[in-house]
């Protein structure tokens, strides 16, 4: 796949977009992160958001998925006592 000139700002997309749902407390289904990022004028492919995810993960960004319908990623907060 061609890279796009936003191709380097597609992990940056991925951080805002997660931030969005987790405020809404919704998830974001591969779906919408593809559509997403296409509105920004990003291609992606299922494998190279996998890379992405775990790369956030990497840098401390607590993302699960979770894999019952409807499923999705989204970020894991710890409630406050």
């Amino acid at each position: 796949m061609a890279k796009s000139s936003n191709q380097k700002l597609k992990i940056l997309y991925l951080m805002e977009l997660l931030n969005e749902k987790s405020q809404r407390n919704e998830m974001a289904s591969m779906q919408e992160i593809i559509d997403f990022l296409a509105e920004k004028g990003i291609q992606a492919e299922r494998k190279s958001i996998y890379d992405d995810m775990d790369a956030l993960r990497i840098y401390g960004m607590d993302i699960r998925y979770n894999r019952k319908r409807p499923g999705g990623y989204y970020l894991a907060v710890e409630e406050a006592n």
